[in-house]
């Protein structure tokens, strides 16, 4: 039986675009500061520093536009062309989260489109792939079950 994709009921995937980026730029960039802040040193972000990556959730039509400064991730402004655009579902980007799919796969199954500069987001990839599953303090409020499940490497 074949798994049906996750996709945002109609009323939330319409009323969301209507929303501004910054705010939800903004809690995104410091959800990712909170769940990776421990885990990713700050000079790994120095190459983002002055450029703008747009994330596109293509079922929940959003964008968020991030950067990097010497703190950690920052929104950014969304007026300029992002030097990288990464796009996928809310399922995939979640799969990518918990380490059930890896990006090569989705990428490569044409699941996550990434456009304009692909070293850039190879960096991101690396540096994203670096961080261990079970240091993020994310897992520490996931149910049990699934917390033993990434401690065994089940899920990766």
């Amino acid at each position: 039986m074949t798994q049906q994709p996750f996709v945002l009921p109609e009323m939330i995937s319409q009323a969301l675009p209507l929303l501004p980026p910054a705010p939800h730029s903004v809690v995104l960039a410091f959800g990712l500061n909170q769940m990776l802040g421990e885990c990713i040193p700050t000079e790994w972000l120095l190459p983002l520093q002055g450029k703008l990556v747009c994330i596109r959730v293509t079922d929940a039509r959003l964008a968020f536009f991030l950067g990097a400064n010497q703190r950690g991730f920052v929104a950014r402004r969304f007026g300029q062309t992002p030097d990288l655009t990464i796009g996928a579902s809310m399922r995939d980007f979640i799969q990518l989260a918990l380490r059930e799919v890896d990006a090569d796969s989705l990428f490569f199954g044409r699941r996550l489109v990434m456009e304009g500069d692909t070293d850039l987001g190879l960096l991101i990839k690396n540096v994203l792939d670096s961080v261990d599953a079970s240091q993020l303090p994310l897992v520490r409020w996931l149910p049990e079950k699934l917390r033993a499940r990434i401690r065994a490497g089940l899920v990766s």
